[in-house]
């Protein structure tokens, strides 16, 4: 069997111009996340960009939206009709102007938010119905992520890594930490998941989740990693991950799985959402399950988390581009000086590469 990747935009693909590219392994699946309401950043939203919508759905950077660029990211090695977008029905209408256009069946709908655990299981719950033996590649819709073909290859380097040599784990991607952040996820890695593979997939010695600023301070030391939350694995792994973690989880969304396909499928959906909890993905399942993970360090990437505004003015300001103008009658929103000097050395850190970033 073969993992079918597709091509896409030149600009952000492998290089290989034709339309399927064809490796040893399963159908490469994606799930872009985009249902989070972004609270911390509504106020800089409506200062800088003037209307009140979650953050992936502004364009902070040229005229596309986050969420547009990870979708044309995921596009470069995964087939559009295989790529689908998980957000909340509230922002429908955000949904339509930056996504209408997408293939059908690929935007999922929640009928209220909570959180990334149901989210996940939404999507996948679609996935295996479509192809129950799939390989998928999750991906937050609110990170900057440069140079996205280098971050992308290594998405490819783990589906193959998984397929050749241990299809029971799940494979985290991490990037080289540059300051003791407290509020990124943190993987120590250990040592090489194979002894045969090409791929610098490593076991995961320690997961820890938004750090205290010692515990940080020693992560950093010991050559500690940022948790950038894309994954990827078997469908039927991460499914086997949250019904061990979540049982109750799983219990729900089965009854959502008999539903998909069928008239009363949106009922369903209200009725179950409506019965469940918020469930984290990262703390309920990532952090209760480490044995099962592996970590592919991702190295020579500038990547952040967009959940500051610090972060995207000082991200910014690394581009070379101007801060944004307050849009006129907005209402005040400081970014915290302490904060911007952190994120400023960050930023910093990465200077000696950044003229080999393409895109």
């Amino acid at each position: 069997m073969s993992l079918g990747l597709w091509a896409g935009p030149a600009s952000l693909g492998t290089g290989n111009k034709e339309a399927d590219v064809e490796r040893s392994g399963q159908a490469l699946w994606g799930v872009v996340l985009a249902g989070g309401e972004g609270v911390r950043l509504r106020g800089f939203v409506r200062q800088y960009v003037g209307i009140d919508a979650p953050k992936q759905f502004c364009a902070f950077v040229g005229a596309r939206t986050m969420v547009e660029h990870t979708v044309q990211r995921a596009e470069s090695i995964i087939h559009p009709e295989r790529l689908l977008v998980v957000a909340t029905a509230c922002h429908k209408p955000y949904v339509d102007a930056t996504l209408g256009s997408r293939p059908p069946g690929t935007v999922l709908l929640q009928p209220i938010g909570r959180d990334t655990g149901p989210g996940i299981l939404l999507s996948l719950m679609h996935i295996v119905h479509r192809d129950p033996r799939a390989t998928v590649a999750i991906f937050p819709s609110d990170h900057f992520v440069m140079p996205g073909r280098r971050f992308m290859d290594a998405v490819v380097e783990s589906a193959e890594f998984l397929t050749q040599h241990d299809p029971t784990s799940v494979v985290l991607l991490a990037v080289e930490a540059t300051d003791a952040e407290t509020e990124y996820g943190w993987v120590v890695p250990g040592s090489p998941a194979s002894a045969t593979s090409a791929f610098d997939v490593r076991r995961v010695r320690q997961f820890v989740e938004k750090p205290p600023s010692e515990c940080a301070q020693t992560l950093l030391a010991e050559g500690g990693l940022w948790n950038t939350m894309v994954l990827v694995g078997r469908a039927e792994v991460f499914l086997a991950l949250i019904k061990q973690t979540c049982p109750e989880l799983i219990a729900y969304f089965s009854m959502i799985q008999r539903s998909i396909g069928t008239s009363w499928e949106s009922e369903v959906l209200d009725t179950v959402y409506g019965m469940m909890s918020c469930v984290n993905f990262s703390t309920a399942v990532l952090a209760r399950s480490p044995e099962r993970l592996l970590v592919l360090p991702v190295r020579g990437v500038y990547w952040s988390d967009w959940g500051k505004a610090e972060r995207i003015l000082a991200t910014l300001a690394w581009l070379g581009l101007p801060p944004p103008m307050p849009k006129l009658g907005a209402g005040c929103c400081q970014a915290d000086p302490e904060a911007m000097q952190r994120e400023r050395r960050t930023s910093h850190a990465y200077a000696a590469f950044k003229n080999s970033y393409r895109g």
